[in-house]
């Protein structure tokens, strides 16, 4: 390869040599020897193993430094992350020279999401190399990883512990009611074990899925060998396989090719090379269009921008055979690994890149073709991204996907796994209406806490039901595209008027914030005038805007089901004491029986005539008052005998 990074480890193991080469037959030279031909050869996990056995043994400085390097570099490599990270503080700590070291070890901060020390490190290995365009990209992406894991998109990521083991589980491909992926797990075909991760050889295995998850097999045929086969996908028929094989048939090889094999009596036939692999570059991680006439893929062929470019290869109908692959440009392609192409049934691109600004190492980015130019790819932000590698995306389609069920699935290494790469799903995260608020006194304007605050229905169903703070205070949450009540009550005090709360057509995250007064009940020697209620000269027929006040007491009774009230009628002094005393007697019964038509228990009322016995004012027999004065005393009242009524 012609990577940065290979160069890199180059240069270090080159410069081992050389030490050993100025020192007499080092005793622990061959097994140094062998540690870095296995790096060389990306037998990453076996070269630690060998670098660790030797590391006590070295007197020289330098290369006891180098040597640590590698240990360090072979585990991230491995993507041993939490050994990784221990050594590269070694590496640190020993003065190691290369700022690449800086480079490394903040990306390994960046895994474990620790954004501020990653962004600390990029700096200093800036400082050190300024120019260098992978480090401001990193530096970039801590600031922006933080502001999208503070601001999550709506989507529920979770576990896939059906399908998952300890080893590595990776690129998914959904077909027809089966989940196809790649596995390292004990059940792999052969019994070698891949030295770059210390794991078996990965195999193609199947399961069925219909929002369950199937157990996992084999996939059937000769696609699987004792080497490393995986990464696959399907035409739209489900009988073409298009796969990934490395290592060679017959595991001597150092590259990866794609394969296509083809079912015949549900076997998988022998796998047929496609033309444009070669033994000088990886081919790999292809993905088909919905017509068939396109395999997109991943390569690091010359004439790349990077590390690995993301390909594209058309069928040619007329010869039957597949054409010189074309690179997807700088817009989609970087400096870095660009990966895991796949495209969408809408024709989206969606793939992984760690060459833009991302939350950690493999970031999943979007893009489409439109008129052969592809637009700015757009990262898929968190909760789908995290500090981890995140690859291998597979959509469900359209006609299939159930509410609250899962509608893609993919692969991470984030930190809370099984074991390495692990399948995820991803779930549509409904959008959020809350409702808070706080609960005052409306007469002191003080708080009022452990007042119960209940939201219902329509139906009368409870929504929630929770108890307001020291300071008043509460929160919930409102289901989607309802109506509900809101009713706040504490034992002393009238319950509040119900708020009404509307969450029909949300497109958005929303908040409804409410302040609710309630007022305390009086004692029983307080009573209220219920202004409004007026009746004819002589009358006490109710009028219909006197019903209407009687309407709002009716609704205070209902919301307020353990209390019993006294309803009170006076007039004024210009007419005899005993009319008056019977006229307001009848009008407290009127207000009585118009509470019980709107279903108010009889027994919760008592009707009581006052007649002129407690006017407000001086305007008692032989006073001159203005009709005003008059009016004033002709009231009805209410006051509250008891709270502890029970039907």
């Amino acid at each position: 390869m012609k990577t940065t990074q290979n160069i890199l480890l180059f240069l270090v193991l080159f410069g081992v040599n050389n030490l050993i080469a100025q020192q007499n037959q080092l005793p622990y030279q061959f097994e140094l020897d062998k540690a870095n031909n296995a790096f060389l050869f990306k037998k990453y996990n076996t070269a630690a193993s060998i670098y660790k056995k030797i590391y006590p043994k070295i007197k020289d400085v330098e290369l006891k430094q180098k040597v640590l390097f590698s240990i360090a570099e072979s585990y991230r490599l491995s993507d041993n992350y939490s050994q990784a990270i221990k050594w590269f503080e070694d590496v640190l700590n020993s003065k190691y020279p290369d700022p690449i070291v800086l480079y490394s070890y903040g990306n390994l901060l960046k895994y474990f999401e620790k954004y501020d020390d990653a962004n600390r490190t990029f700096s200093d290995y800036l400082f050190e190399v300024p120019e260098d365009e992978k480090g401001k990209v990193a530096q970039k992406s801590c600031a922006l990883a933080q502001q999208w894991k503070a601001n999550p998109l709506k989507f529920n990521v979770n576990n896939v512990k059906d399908w998952n083991t300890e080893f590595g589980d990776y690129a998914p491909f959904y077909s027809n009611g089966k989940m196809f992926w790649t596995s390292s797990r004990k059940e792999s075909t052969g019994s070698l074990i891949f030295e770059w991760t210390g794991q078996k050889m990965c195999d193609i295995f199947e399961a069925n899925y219909d929002n369950a998850y199937g157990k996992p097999t084999n996939v059937l045929g000769k696609v699987n060998t004792n080497y490393n086969d995986g990464v696959a996908c399907l035409d739209s028929t489900q009988n073409t396989m298009y796969f990934t094989q490395c290592n060679g048939v017959d595991g001597k090889g150092i590259n990866c090719k794609i394969y296509v094999s083809y079912k015949q009596n549900n076997l998988w036939s022998e796998p047929s090379l496609l033309p444009f692999n070669s033994d000088s570059f990886s081919c790999g991680q292809p993905s088909l269009s919905g017509d068939g006439r396109k395999l997109y893929f991943a390569s690091d062929m010359p004439g790349g921008f990077g590390e690995k470019d993301i390909y594209v290869s058309n069928f040619d109908e007329v010869k039957a055979t597949w054409q010189t692959p074309k690179n997807l440009g700088a817009v989609v392609n970087t400096f870095d690994d660009d990966m895991f192409p796949y495209i969408s049934e809408t024709n989206e691109l969606y793939y992984s890149t760690k060459g833009k600004t991302g939350l950690g190492g493999l970031d999943i980015f979007k893009t489409q073709d439109s008129a052969n130019t592809y637009k700015i790819p757009q990262n898929l932000q968190y909760p789908i991204n995290s500090g981890g590698d995140d690859f291998g995306i597979t959509f469900l389609p359209k006609n299939i996907q159930k509410p609250d069920a899962p509608i893609a699935f993919f692969t991470s290494n984030r930190m809370d796994g099984l074991g390495d790469d692990d399948i995820y799903s991803i779930t549509v995260k409904p959008f959020v209406f809350l409702v808070k608020g706080k609960v005052l006194e409306r007469e002191t304007n003080s708080p009022i806490s452990k007042s119960l605050v209940t939201v219902t229905n329509n139906n009368g169903k409870n929504i929630f039901t929770v108890n307001t703070t020291d300071k008043g205070e509460f929160s919930g949450e409102i289901p989607l595209n309802t109506l509900q009540t809101l009713l706040a009550n504490k034992s002393g005090y009238f319950a509040s008027t119900p708020v009404e709360i509307s969450s029909m057509g949300m497109q958005k995250d929303s908040v409804v914030e409410l302040t609710i007064y309630l007022d305390a009940i009086p004692a029983p020697e307080v009573d209220f005038t219920l202004q409004g209620i007026l009746y004819d000269l002589d009358k006490y027929d109710l009028r219909p805007e006197s019903k209407v006040v009687l309407d709002s007491l009716a609704i205070i009774l209902k919301n307020n089901p353990t209390i019993t009230v006294e309803i009170g009628s006076h007039t004024d002094s210009r007419a005899p004491a005993d009319y008056n005393l019977e006229l307001s007697k009848k009008r407290a019964q009127s207000c009585l029986t118009y509470l019980i038509s709107k279903g108010i228990a009889k027994d919760r009322m008592v009707a009581v005539g006052y007649g002129e016995t407690k006017l407000l004012n001086d305007c008692s027999d032989g006073i001159d008052c203005s009709e005003a004065e008059h009016q004033v005393n002709r009231r009805t009242t209410f006051r509250v005998l008891k709270t502890d009524y029970k039907r």
